[in-house]
């Protein structure tokens, strides 16, 4: 779990929760039969979190741009400030980032929020002071899809007396660059960022990266949640609380030269059910298996909730018959600097099996 904490207070403080990359109207794994669903989650994860928040109330609640995954429409507006304006007490923070631009005839424009709703639309960086917190929250929205300007890199805050929070969506080149050093040399508490899915806390700089709420993507491996923090103007405490109804997970299988397909699909599936049955799985096969053995591939897939199989495993060659029937061509000539050694390391071991498997299917495409 990611964790950092500055400074314990007690008393005086504000809590808030920090998200982001929700990316409401995303499809993820759309395709997949298991996936059908998918969209509806995140939707409903996000009032998973506004309904924690009505058990458990926090004074501020921030979403770090990428509310949606596209432009919303004007009933899924509806739907979110509703979702709003069952938590009064909350002040809710918000942005558009480069997925949700506040493009021309976007319903972000002119859209009545309910009255605790403070959204940064701005295309340059505005202040909204929340008196009633001591609080002052910064940001802007994107209002097309890339911004190269560092626009965060020369902002300062105007009361050093106040709570002073920056909502920065990006962090690459094409998404508003940021500088770590320069932003905290600003004068800000904390730094709610989004854009990047991972969530990362930066504990010497008092920033995070939320990461998405739910994974949206096969490459947004690892918990996703939201960040729960404390502060004041004595101190910072952060917490990152996993909260996505599933993860992607990287699943390695070692495979061995007695294996067989059955064999297989029975270990992936005791794996998974240890794992998690609910999450999405990227498997790796490694190894050595039979020369005549494949795995099969399609078979896999259907163990649970599988978005990708690589296979990386290697035919277990009998490397001096190989050599004696092909002692005459590349292949024969390519074994033997390795027959002719009295031991191999590892890495050349390995590099013997890759080699010859790539110079046997070369042969193979020849033929």
């Amino acid at each position: 779990m990611l964790y950092l904490k500055i400074v314990k207070n007690s008393g005086g403080t504000m809590r808030f929760i920090h998200t982001g990359d929700i990316h409401l109207g995303a499809t993820p794994e759309s395709k997949r039969p298991w996936a059908a669903n998918r969209g509806d989650e995140i939707w409903n994860t996000l009032e998973r979190l506004i309904k924690k928040i009505k058990i458990d109330p926090v004074d501020l609640l921030i979403i770090a741009g990428d509310m949606f995954h596209r432009q919303p429409l004007l009933r899924e507006l509806k739907e979110v400030d509703y979702l709003f304006s069952t938590i009064p007490d909350t002040k809710v923070v918000l942005c558009a980032g480069n997925h949700d631009a506040i493009k021309k005839g976007s319903f972000y424009d002119g859209f009545k929020w309910s009255e605790n709703v403070i959204f940064l639309g701005d295309k340059n960086i505005e202040s909204v002071e929340i008196p009633e917190l001591n609080t002052c929250v910064y940001g802007l929205s994107y209002h097309q899809t890339e911004i190269k300007d560092a626009m965060y890199d020369h902002v300062i805050v105007d009361r050093p007396d106040m709570i002073n929070i920056l909502v920065a969506h990006g962090g690459d080149e094409k998404h508003i660059p940021i500088n770590r050093k320069k932003l905290a040399m600003s004068g800000f508490d904390y730094v709610a960022m989004g854009h990047i899915h991972k969530p990362e806390i930066d504990e010497k700089m008092k920033m995070a990266y939320s990461g998405s709420l739910e994974p949206i993507d096969m490459n947004d491996i690892g918990p996703r949640g939201y960040i729960y923090g404390e502060i004041s103007k004595r101190g910072l405490e952060l917490e990152f609380v996993p909260f996505a109804k599933r993860i992607y997970r990287e699943l390695d299988f070692t495979v061995t030269p007695t294996a067989t397909n059955l064999e297989i699909r029975h270990r992936l599936i005791d794996m998974i059910k240890e794992q998690g049955q609910d999450d999405m799985y990227k498997i790796t096969f490694s190894g050595y298996r039979d020369p005549d053995f494949d795995i099969d591939v399609s078979d896999i897939e259907g163990v649970g909730n599988v978005v990708s199989v690589i296979d990386n495993t290697v035919p277990d060659y009998d490397f001096e018959e190989l050599y004696a029937e092909n002692k005459d061509n590349i292949l024969g000539m390519y074994i033997k600097k390795f027959l002719d050694r009295e031991s191999l390391t590892p890495l050349q071991r390995k590099t013997l099996y890759y080699g010859t498997k790539a110079l046997m299917d070369a042969m193979e495409d020849r033929a």
